[in-house]
């Protein structure tokens, strides 16, 4: 069964004094707070007291894996903190510093437990089961307790505390499952863009592949999927000697009777490109800018399923410019270097 929870229900939800005093905070208020102490964790769960039962939604892990991606990570784990007290970071095949910082984020932040893979993954023929992305995912998930909550949490994602802490509030039995919508969201020359599902023309992404769950009867399996993530199709076992090349990716398995998802407002800002292996330095036809969204009201979701404040551009490119990108820089002046190189020993130095 799938049920809405949009923007006002989720209040309704929230007893109203707690409800005042979660309103009376914001997000900055806490990383400030985290920051000029030089020590601590702060957040909306201060508010709450049902927050720090271990088996509550309200305290769930965050299930977080990270290869590569030192452009976003401060700025993602820094939004998540006001809301989400404790965490799984899993690591794999870092070389961009991303290692680093997430063993210093756990001593500065000791609930958040760092976790590193010891073998490589391989999305594309790998060698071996612990080589698969589901085998990795079923290895992180083996460090949250079994009964209690978590939340998958990518680093290429900004959150809203506030807004993702109220979702929390969301399940009221064991067999609820709140998924976590996206926008995909790409800044150029000061310019805003959002970029629709690659299969359709969708704009607000809700595939139910983002979830706050109970760790009870789940595991992951491996999915072949033909093309990759983003363009997702999966191929069917019965099928699959008539492929070739196809891709190892994961999907969840619950095994619950009566589950109920929860589709709710937006939380979070998704930069797909701001990615090592994917940064795109030019736009695509098919992006659509932010303020024609805003006044075409494209999805029909503006005040239903997004907070009209969430599309300020301003907030957008704030959040950009707190990203590392001076690794993009040299990768990109990298690339330009080798292209002149090939260039003039391929038609300059022959002649």
């Amino acid at each position: 069964m799938i049920k809405d929870i949009n923007l006002n229900d989720i209040d309704i939800l929230i007893d109203s004094k707690l409800l005042k005093q979660i309103h009376s905070f914001s997000n900055e208020y806490f990383i400030k707070k985290m920051n000029n102490m030089g020590g601590g964790h702060y957040g909306f769960f201060n508010l709450d007291k049902n927050s720090k039962n271990t088996k509550s939604p309200l305290n769930p892990w965050a299930f977080i894996r990270v290869k590569n991606e030192i452009s976003t990570l401060k700025s993602s784990l820094e939004s998540i903190l006001p809301a989400i007290q404790r965490g799984i970071i899993a690591y794999n095949d870092c070389d961009d510093g991303s290692e680093e910082f997430i063993l210093e984020f756990c001593k500065k932040y000791p609930t958040f437990i760092p976790k590193k893979y010891p073998f490589s993954i391989q999305i594309q023929s790998p060698k071996k089961e612990k080589n698969k992305l589901y085998y990795y995912y079923n290895w992180v998930l083996s460090f949250i307790p079994k009964g209690e909550w978590f939340i998958k949490i990518d680093v290429d994602q900004i959150y809203d505390a506030q807004k993702l802490y109220k979702s929390f509030y969301i399940p009221k039995n064991e067999n609820d499952v709140v998924s976590i919508a996206r926008m995909d969201f790409a800044v150029i020359k000061e310019q805003v863009y959002i970029i629709p599902k690659p299969t359709s023309k969708t704009l607000f992404i809700d595939e139910i592949d983002h979830w706050l769950i109970k760790n009870e009867n789940l595991c992951f399996r491996e999915a072949l999927v033909k093309g990759d993530s983003h363009n997702w199709n999966e191929i069917d076992p019965v099928k699959i000697s008539k492929y070739n090349n196809l891709k190892s990716y994961e999907a969840i398995i619950i095994n619950k009777p009566h589950i109920t998802f929860y589709q709710t407002q937006l939380t979070n800002y998704h930069f797909p490109f701001v990615k090592k292996d994917k940064v795109i330095y030019k736009t695509k036809k098919n992006w659509i800018k932010l303020e024609e969204y805003i006044d075409k009201n494209l999805d029909n979701l503006i005040g239903i399923k997004i907070d009209p404040s969430f599309l300020k551009k301003e907030k957008i490119i704030q959040i950009y410019k707190t990203f590392n990108l001076e690794n993009f820089k040299q990768n990109k002046e990298h690339k330009i270097k080798n292209w002149l190189k090939y260039f003039y020993e391929t038609f300059i130095s022959r002649k």
